[in-house]
């Protein structure tokens, strides 16, 4: 059985655009205490930015994406070891060896971008985009 989660809903950014999309709500996924990780290697940061700030990540991850949303990300020249990619953001402390363990035994153990969304615990569904530029880690505590 399908959770609540899973149902869509119309985006009205997309719809403006002339597509008619129905993505989950970014509000029915927020969770305190909670934090959602993707990794990936997006390289420049500017790329990244975009790609998170314009749609394309809700469209791949099937949730529609909030400018206001509490996140963070990074993005490096050259891949680097998923425990260093990690250091430095926002309470990394409390899911950074969750993070590196989940990562390492799906056999990541290096990437260039990492995108954080806080107070948010992001549900697998069907329509996620297996070709997204960047992939799921997984939901932690924090």
């Amino acid at each position: 059985m399908k959770s609540q989660r899973c149902q869509r809903t119309r985006h009205a950014n997309h719809s403006a655009l002339g597509v008619n999309l129905n993505l989950r709500k970014y509000t029915d996924m927020l969770k305190r205490g909670k934090v959602s990780v993707w990794i990936g290697n997006i390289y420049p940061e500017n790329e990244l930015l975009s790609y998170v700030d314009n749609g394309n990540f809700g469209l791949d991850f099937d949730f529609e994406t909030n400018p206001r949303m509490r996140r963070e990300l990074t993005s490096e020249i050259k891949a680097v070891g998923v425990e260093k990619l990690v250091l430095g953001f926002s309470s990394w402390k409390a899911f950074a060896d969750a993070f590196v363990e989940r990562a390492t035994s799906r056999g990541i153990t290096a990437a260039k971008s990492l995108v954080v969304l806080y107070a948010f615990e992001y549900e697998i569904c069907p329509k996620v985009n297996p070709k997204a530029p960047l992939s799921f880690a997984g939901v932690f505590d924090f």
